[in-house]
């Protein structure tokens, strides 16, 4: 329960006269009545078991699933002539994401044409010189040469036909324009092709993943790699959570973080590239308890508490030194002489703090 403060002026002067009524008492031993208590406006909390130790607002980009995900690469450099889908759509495994008009595709077709022709005469040349042998008619290093000749020329043809493997021509008429097909059924999640736009061979078109997940990548302060783990569960702002699937094995030389990969569940809400930020809840070690932030205050080199102990119509006030491990925006995450369930002053600390021997 709050109760009303006072005015800054009435604070001190209260403080000053608490001072006097309670002596020289020790910090471990601040004792009020129920009107100074009031007075002061000092309210209570209890003191939760922590599992957690929250990192908030850390950087973190949205990308696109390892495992679910597929990028689908321009195979010959040339121009975008249309494109089929955009980001969001889905699409069936097999249909046409884009058509490019390639005159190096052009020279593929070409090449895959004439090596298929001269592997099969080269073939020919050689059961013939092998039949000639066969009757003393010609001597075996011709029929050796035919027969190497028919394998160089069986190699080029299974190489020209390997850099067209799984390419379809847009048409039927040698018009060099080629086809980029979805490998799988999934949803685009990123397009990077537009039409009238020139491609090289390998550049990546589109990002399609077989289902709504995606992954999101964050840093770390590398002070804390002690205690990064796969595992470990995020919080996005929108409330969703997910669990860390890789921590990176070297720091960033300028950030001096680490990355870190979580997986997230299927949403709508996040998109690939989006920029956001992420709260990482580490393991709290045991003995970790939560406390209303505003209960910590600063003392010098190190952090106190106030617990608080009902006795013969007023409070008792332990000021208890504490290890701060981590915080959000509303809670601390402390150690220290300080148990679970105990009563923590949650606001008027400060207040208490004068009262403390010097």
């Amino acid at each position: 329960m709050l109760l009303p403060s006072v005015p800054r002026i009435g604070c001190v002067l209260l403080a000053l006269g608490l001072l006097m009524s309670v002596g020289a008492a020790h910090a471990a031993d601040i004792r009020l009545d129920a009107a100074q208590v009031q007075r002061l406006g000092i309210a209570v909390e209890i003191a939760q078991a922590a599992e957690h130790i929250p990192l908030d607002r850390l950087p973190a980009d949205i990308i696109a699933p390892l495992e679910t995900s597929r990028t689908i690469s321009a195979p010959f450099a040339g121009v975008v002539s249309s494109v089929a889908v955009d980001e969001g759509a889905t699409v069936k495994a097999g249909a046409v994401l884009a058509q490019v008009q390639s005159r190096d595709f052009l020279a593929a077709q070409a090449d895959l044409r004439r090596s298929s022709s001269d592997a099969a005469l080269a073939k020919s040349q050689a059961e013939r010189d092998a039949a000639l042998l066969a009757e003393g008619i010609i001597s075996r290093s011709r029929a050796d040469e035919s027969r190497a000749r028919a394998t160089e020329a069986q190699v080029h043809f299974e190489q020209a036909r390997e850099a067209m493997a799984g390419i379809q021509s847009a048409r039927d008429n040698g018009s060099g324009e080629y086809e980029l097909r979805a490998p799988i059924t999934g949803r685009v999640l990123h397009r990077s092709i537009a039409p009238g736009q020139v491609v090289d061979s390998f550049d990546a078109a589109f990002v399609l993943a077989a289902d709504a997940r995606v992954d999101v990548q964050f840093q770390v302060p590398v002070t804390e790699r002690a205690a990064l783990t796969t595992g470990l569960v995020i919080e996005m702002e929108d409330g969703a959570q997910g669990r860390v699937i890789s921590v990176g094995a070297a720091s960033d030389p300028l950030s001096q973080s680490l990355r870190l990969r979580a997986q997230l569940p299927a949403s709508a809400h996040w998109r690939v590239g989006e920029r956001t930020t992420v709260r990482l809840l580490l393991s709290a070690p045991a003995g970790a308890v939560r406390v209303p932030l505003t209960a910590v205050l600063a003392d010098g080199a190190r952090s106190l508490v106030f617990v608080a102990t009902p006795e013969n119509g007023g409070v008792q006030y332990r000021a208890v030194p504490v290890e701060r491990l981590g915080a959000n925006a509303r809670e601390a995450v402390v150690r220290g002489a300080l148990k679970a369930g105990e009563m923590i002053v949650a606001r008027g600390a400060s207040a208490l703090k004068p009262l403390m021997e010097p």
